[in-house]
């Protein structure tokens, strides 16, 4: 089998960066260990946003590129073919300091050029009428953000590299990565026999360490790599009232949380507080403890909602997040290895398509954009930084 590239993971990452190369004309092999959007992919909170992310201007201009495709990809394919749902988002807040917090985001929000609106507690309530929020709460509407169903996603863009000629393998781990006496890559060994390219793009989430190592020998990637392993809990409701959260919902304070109305019908919860709470060997006991604490922060805010009385129907599930030890999102090519490629990031579904176009350029053409330039591994300490 002969291709112009071999793409190492079949999460959203992995796919979405082969429906770009395919599209450039390069003819993709995707292959995945197990199936499509098993790992991270099937178990994150899959919010599409740059609202959050304002402290550092570059990281928010790729995230925004990210929420602008995903329109664009809406816009040409459709929204629910994809999995996209247009719901904004609404961070609220009470009191001085929630409320000054509040303003300071949109302050930020508006220098970086982000649609956002503040709102005034009557706005608020207006918008989501079965809250029950404290009378000084104001929000933040940010009417670009979106959620994502990301394993449909994932689907569509699979469908897609198949329908430009291209390949997209489950149940097919890789085994190696073949060069020649020069070092150049030359192909990629896997469990169903070598697949012949040039090009090896990594896109493995949190198990990227681990994948290197084996896939290189070199066993030094497992522990050097710069990505650590975080776990994150997410709950999954059974259905609940048509439109008891109409937004997808973040609260700092008090009692921080953030909710969705999910794909099922139900609600999509989590929270930084029950995800300090669990490891990813957590015990079935410990995850629905954490769990309870979602579930009662929910009915606080909705007192339509069954809270802990529908734990038992509840999908808990821990997610592991691929994240750089610097924080910061990690794409191009790999230092002294050519030919290889890697992508390892967390927000991995924001910023799948902005990674995806920007790699495509990297990848076709041999040139790194600006934008993606603070991004790349020889930033780091042992990769030429």
């Amino acid at each position: 089998m002969n291709f112009d590239i071999a793409i190492v993971g079949g999460g959203i990452i992995g796919v979405t960066a082969g429906r770009w190369l395919a599209e450039r004309g390069l003819k993709v092999c995707v292959v995945e260990r197990g199936k499509l959007a098993s790992g991270t992919s099937a178990a994150n909170f899959s919010w599409v946003n740059a609202s959050q992310k304002t402290t550092d201007a570059k990281y928010h201009h790729l995230n925004a590129l990210g929420v602008r495709l995903y329109a664009e990809l809406g816009d040409e394919f459709g929204y629910e073919a994809l999995g996209l749902r247009q719901s904004g988002s609404i961070t609220v807040a009470a009191g001085t300091t929630g409320i000054a917090a509040l303003q300071g985001q949109a302050a930020r929000l508006a220098a970086l050029g982000y649609p956002h609106r503040l709102l005034d507690p009557a706005e608020l309530q207006e918008l989501e009428p079965h809250m029950a929020f404290a009378a000084d709460t104001s929000g933040l509407l940010a009417p670009s953000d979106m959620i994502l169903d990301a394993a449909r996603f994932v689907g569509a863009m699979a469908a897609r590299i198949r329908a430009l000629g291209g390949e997209v393998v489950e149940d097919c781990p890789a085994l190696e990565l073949l060069s020649d006496d020069d070092g150049q890559v030359s192909g990629l060994k896997t469990s169903e026999g070598e697949i012949a390219t040039a090009r090896v793009l990594i896109a493995a989430g949190p198990d990227t360490p681990d994948v290197l190592a084996a896939l290189t020998g070199f066993d030094g990637f497992a522990t050097r790599f710069p990505v650590v392993r975080v776990p994150g809990l997410l709950v999954t409701t059974p259905p609940v009232s048509p439109g008891l959260v109409r937004h997808l919902l973040v609260r700092d304070t008090p009692d921080e949380f953030h909710v969705f109305p999910d794909f099922n019908g139900g609600l999509r919860l989590g929270s930084d507080d029950a995800d300090a709470r669990i490891t990813e060997d957590s015990s079935v006991n410990e995850q629905r403890d954490a769990a309870r604490l979602l579930l009662a922060r929910m009915q606080a805010l909705a007192p339509g909602f069954a809270g802990e009385a529908c734990l038992d129907d509840c999908h808990i599930r821990i997610g592991v997040r691929a994240v750089p030890q610097d924080g910061i999102s990690i794409a191009g090519p790999l230092p002294g290895a050519e030919g290889v490629f890697v992508i390892a990031t967390h927000s991995g579904v924001t910023l799948a398509p902005a990674l995806a176009s920007l790699m495509a350029e990297v990848i076709a053409d041999g040139v790194v954009p600006d934008m993606l330039k603070p991004f790349t591994l020889d930033r780091l300490p042992g990769f030429g930084g």
